[in-house]
């Protein structure tokens, strides 16, 4: 007898992520453009918003050309 297929490490989470994919090409192609449209752009939005946020809490910005910023240069 001949035993059963066990996949990998993360090999579930993986099936599981491509399957949650697919459904999703599916399900877009499925809604207007002007829907999707908008979807897109608030996913983007959002996912720009929380990156922006994430990158703000390290204090470290980039400095402007020709001023002084607080991108870490050469002091004094």
């Amino acid at each position: 007898m001949r035993a059963a297929h066990r996949p990998g490490p993360g090999g579930g989470a993986v099936f599981a992520a491509r399957a949650l994919l697919a459904a999703g090409r599916v399900a877009t192609r499925l809604l207007p453009q002007g829907v999707r449209r908008r979807l897109e752009h608030r996913f983007f939005g959002a996912v720009f918003q929380v990156t922006r946020v994430t990158n703000d809490a390290y204090g470290w910005r980039p400095s402007e050309p020709g001023g002084r910023g607080d991108g870490g240069g050469q002091t004094g």
